[in-house]
């Protein structure tokens, strides 16, 4: 094997048919004055004919779907070995990326809280059991013959939504049947439920009688279940049980018994009957908008827009009917659905709308903004106005302008398909804000209840890198769950380590990829590749040291030779010779 990499006639840029052998497997750096050639010979050159030899090794067919790189200017390169860039600029746009994600770091996270997580009721914070839904067929099944049992799943109303919207959807699913704060309800009839008000709602997904030919039924209500209920659902037993005791099958193929006071403990939140269903990695996922663990009003960002009031006018001396709004908020005129509404709201509050929006009286403003909070009015026809007759008299309910805005907003979100046109017409009426229902954490607040050590995945992704190693070794992982916790533990200590060691100490995983340094974001991808055991590689990096204070200059330095002691050649271009 060559022990040098051979450059011959480099003639890119500022080269001047520049021959040179790079020793492998070692630390070699580059310098010179401005415009001696150092980039164009390490990144121009070298990295450039690495790269173009890796795509020439694929496929024809593949190829067509990749741009081809230009071959540099220089005669040949021999003694190349796959070859890793990294620059020092800030690289990562994408809003859903953080240190965690681009670290790999909060994969192995989401991997510990799913293997030794513990579960947590929502409604009285006392900790449940994990079961998947055979285990909990099993534990069902080993009731009494005859026992009357109901399976209801916790329904959650998020941020914007209503109670009404709640059970619209229950309805739409297939459930017909309701428990509000433990009374049952039919959803279908008008309940008046005070929005301001918190109330424990569960759906009945099934109610049936325990026999073992009911085993594929009750199964599949205790998968529907917890599909419904983000991963929870509640057992109940109805009534009195049957006197016989059930039987649950033991380990050596005999029988247990197993008691309504054993069921109540061993299985649910004594309380409240709540148990939780087999936690997966993908629980913990935020990047994944259209699954069900991302928040369901930010759909993971962490960020929400919201309409700000004073975008919405754009001329004050104007009045509502010549114009003071923006054509994007609202659009008045006599013929259409909007002008009807505004003007019958006017007509049936008194105020006008042919005077200066300065000169509006404040109730007017709020109710033009907000609505008329669910008072009723009739439909009158503007003057002049040639359609719509068919409504005049229709007694209505107006949410506002604000309130039209933000649920259109929230219809495309949820769509998840991106619209030019919507994102210029939301930009001129919106503003940007930390997200209102999972206030920057990014999952549904489902997820929080799941805890290692007493802590949520959020609040270890908000401290930083020496507390959570500090706090990852006090973790008690459970004797049936030591050897495979240990070794997730031990894989992101080391990790974190990395970070630490690199002078990124006070980070945290949460920070969002968009907001770091070029020079950060080079050393957490320099402590990535270091992780990641790579050997016989080539990595170029752009003066990895510039902005550093010294001291962090020799951790640079340190973390490079470790890059090259696990067996790889390291390339670095550097203004500075010391």
């Amino acid at each position: 094997m060559r022990e040098t990499i051979l450059v011959q006639g480099a003639k890119e840029h500022n080269l001047k048919n520049v021959t040179v052998e790079i020793p492998r497997n070692q630390l070699v750096v580059v310098t010179g004055v401005s415009g001696s050639g150092k980039s164009s010979l390490a990144f121009d050159t070298v990295y450039a004919e690495g790269q173009r030899r890796y795509l020439e090794s694929m496929s024809t067919f593949t190829k067509k779907f990749i741009a081809q790189l230009k071959k540099p200017k220089v005669d040949f390169v021999v003694g190349l070995s796959p070859v890793i860039s990294i620059e020092q600029k800030t690289s990562v746009r994408n809003p859903r990326s953080t240190i965690g994600t681009m670290t790999d770091i909060y994969d192995y996270i989401r991997m510990m809280y799913a293997t030794i997580g513990v579960a947590h009721c929502p409604y009285c914070g006392h900790a449940v059991a994990v079961k998947n839904p055979r285990q909990l067929l099993e534990r069902v099944l080993a009731l009494p013959e005859g026992t009357e049992v109901e399976i209801r799943a916790p329904a959650f109303k998020y941020y914007g939504e209503d109670y009404a919207y709640l059970f619209d959807d229950a309805r739409t699913k297939g459930y017909r049947r309701a428990y509000i704060n433990g009374q049952l309800v039919d959803p279908s009839q008008e309940l008046n439920l005070d929005e301001d008000e918190t109330y424990r709602i569960d759906l009945l997904v099934d109610r049936f009688v325990v026999r073992l030919e009911m085993e594929k039924q009750i199964l599949s209500s205790l998968e529907h279940g917890l599909l419904l209920g983000e991963g929870f659902i509640s057992l109940h037993v109805v009534g009195d049980p049957p006197v016989q005791l059930g039987r649950l099958p033991g380990k050596q193929g005999g029988k247990k018994s197993l008691s309504l006071e054993q069921f109540y403990t061993d299985v649910c939140c004594p309380e409240h009957g709540v148990v939780m269903g087999e936690v997966e990695p993908h629980y913990f996922s935020f990047n994944l908008p259209s699954a069900s663990s991302s928040c369901a009003t930010c759909l993971g960002l962490g960020t929400y827009r919201q309409v700000h009031p004073d975008l919405l006018i754009v001329d004050p001396n104007k009045s509502v009917r010549n114009g003071a709004f923006a054509k994007e908020a609202l659009n008045f005129d006599k013929n259409n659905w909007t002008g009807r509404i505004v003007y019958s709201v006017a007509q049936h509050y008194g105020f006008s709308l042919d005077i200066p929006f300065k000169d509006m009286s404040p109730e007017a403003v709020e109710i033009l903004f907000y609505g008329t909070k669910g008072e009723k009015f009739k439909i009158v026809l503007p003057e002049g106005a040639t359609v719509g007759t068919q409504h005049a008299g229709r007694e209505m309910r107006f949410g506002g302008i604000i309130s039209h805005i933000e649920r259109s907003y929230r219809r495309y979100r949820k769509e998840g398909i991106f619209n030019h046109w919507m994102e210029e017409w939301l930009k001129k009426v919106m503003v940007e804000h930390v997200c209102p229902d999972c206030g920057g954490k990014r999952l549904k607040p489902q997820r929080f209840l799941v805890t290692v050590g007493g802590k949520t995945i959020h609040e270890l992704g908000e401290m930083i890198y020496a507390d959570l190693v500090a706090f990852l070794e006090q973790v008690q992982v459970p004797a049936r769950k030591k050897e495979a916790g240990d070794q997730i533990i031990h894989e992101i200590i080391r990790r974190l380590r990395l970070l630490l060691d690199i002078g990124l100490d006070y980070l945290t995983l949460n920070r969002p990829a968009n907001t770091l340094s070029g020079g950060e974001s080079q050393r957490i991808r320099l402590s990535t590749q270091i992780g990641s055991d790579l050997m016989g590689m080539l990595y170029v990096l752009d003066e990895p040291t510039i902005g550093l204070h010294p001291h962090d200059s020799d951790k640079m330095i340190t973390t490079l030779r470790r890059l090259r002691d696990l067996g790889n050649s390291v390339v670095v271009v550097e203004h500075d010779e010391a």
